[in-house]
């Protein structure tokens, strides 16, 4: 019998040789970080046509491999580092690598509890953790998910089960204007048409209008139709506002609707002081989502759900199948397969866990904390500059602001202007018509000095762009 093939089972000595050869590439990537650019977007020809090329049949080499794999990173917005004040998410901190790395590794299954009860214990510590931040009750269940998106989605279908199960073409949904597209997206694919899903518009302040909430709960019961779930804002995508959750709770609750709060960006402010005062009432929700790759700064992947009640999620996704009886465990651990759409899926867990553990909780309420101060700063230097209209106090860290009495031509090129510089990175959205730039202040990695610099970087521009 010949040798058995072990080509894909490299040596001790080969597997410390590669973590080696990854590790430094990492630590010089991350070291390199406040000097990096910005937003370098665009790969050459000769680039793409290298990294797309089909695998080969023979092994290649580690060095060139990862000089590869730099260069086409290196053609991408920064994420990971101290400029990236454009968009939300921000870090990706080295130690949930880490246990990225070690998950991987391990590669265990933790959709039941019967493959590895001590592993489902860990994540389910971290879970709970989070479900009492907002002092849900003890029957109450927390998941980890891939992102925001497959929060919303999950936490809607509970909703859509329980409150309108055999009558989906009766159910309708209530988003503010400045929702999340994710939202919609979840109606869809539950079923629920687009016409079924009510946009109710903003007041000034951009928060979503309660009494026409209201007003459009009401229409519905009296045509006939079931609210099934009312969506609120704890940190919208375009300015980080929070919407008044506890009076939309009320409405919500009033109409037999079960209330969800998208707190993807801003439900994690609840560690804080003033995070928990500007986020009254998110306590009374039926379900939250939490994107801790967001304010816990853990890589991309890495979001949460957190559901009052267990039993609303067990009654939507639990199935039985034949080929898993072997694995029923009658225990207080939860089978996350049954909770959840997924039946695959990888441990999560560890990357938040880990973290925790290692750095503590405070490490992660003082960084949020910093971030809030930072943005006040933003918030008052940019006002103040006699060319910029800033219309709204933020509540989170984004600080929208624009040329004022320019049109949005001349908006975009003072974004352009800013970005050139490589040393930030913002971006710009829509409001009330009007384009307006964002500033988000929440990477782990970015403090005082690199937002007075993007500071000087914004009222220099606006000196300049006429």
């Amino acid at each position: 019998m010949s040798e058995p093939d072990r080509s894909l089972e490299p040596t001790a000595d080969e597997m410390r040789a590669l973590t080696a050869a990854v590790l430094e590439y990492l630590i010089e990537t991350i070291e390199g970080l406040d000097d990096a650019p910005a937003s370098l977007n665009q790969p050459s020809a000769d680039l793409l046509e290298a990294v797309s090329r089909p695998p080969p049949d023979f092994p290649g080499d580690i060095a060139s491999l990862l000089s590869l794999v730099g260069r086409a990173a290196h053609q991408s917005y920064q994420t990971s580092g101290p400029s990236y004040l454009g968009y939300i998410p921000g870090g990706g901190i080295f130690t949930s690598a880490l246990a990225g790395f070690l998950g991987a590794g391990m590669n265990r299954y933790t959709g039941k509890v019967a493959t590895a009860p001590a592993l489902v214990a860990m994540e389910e510590s971290v879970l709970r953790w989070m479900c009492d931040l907002f002092r849900f009750p003890v029957e109450a269940q927390g998941l980890l998910t891939t992102g925001g998106s497959m929060a919303n989605l999950i936490a809607l279908t509970a909703a859509r089960t329980l409150r309108a199960e055999g009558q989906v073409d009766r159910a309708t949904v209530y988003v503010g204007e400045h929702a999340h597209g994710s939202i919609v997206k979840a109606a869809r694919t539950a079923g629920i048409s687009r016409e079924h899903v009510r946009i109710v518009r903003s007041t000034a302040d951009l928060r979503l209008d309660v009494a026409h909430l209201d007003a459009r709960l009401r229409e519905d019961r009296d045509a006939g139709l079931i609210p099934v779930c009312v969506f609120a804002a704890a940190g919208t995508t375009n300015t980080g506002t929070i919407d008044p959750l506890a009076d939309i709770c009320t409405a919500a609750h009033v109409a037999g609707a079960w209330f969800h709060v998208d707190a993807a960006y801003g439900g994690l402010f609840q560690l804080t002081a003033r995070g928990r005062e500007r986020l009254a009432g998110i306590a009374t929700a039926d379900s939250i989502t939490l994107d801790p790759h967001k304010a816990m700064f853990l890589p991309f992947g890495t979001g949460a759900l957190v559901v009052r009640s267990r039993e609303a999620l067990r009654l939507t996704f639990s199935e039985n199948a034949d080929y898993m009886q072997d694995l029923q465990d009658p225990g207080s651990l939860p089978d996350f397969d049954a909770l959840t759409p997924e039946l695959t899926r990888e441990f999560r867990g560890l990357r938040m866990w880990l973290p925790l553990h290692l750095h503590g909780v405070a490490a992660f309420r003082d960084q949020l904390d910093e971030k809030l101060a930072l943005t006040e700063i933003a918030y008052d230097t940019l006002r103040a500059h006699e060319r910029l209209e800033v219309p709204w106090r933020p509540d989170l860290t984004v600080v929208v602001f624009r040329l004022a009495g320019r049109d949005d031509t001349t908006q975009l090129r003072l974004l352009d202007r800013i970005n050139a510089t490589q040393r930030v990175l913002l971006s710009s959205t829509r409001l009330e018509g009007s384009v307006y730039l964002r500033l988000t202040i929440l990477s782990f990695r970015t403090h005082a000095g690199r937002v007075s610099e993007a500071l000087e970087i914004i009222s220099l521009a606006a000196d300049e762009v006429t």
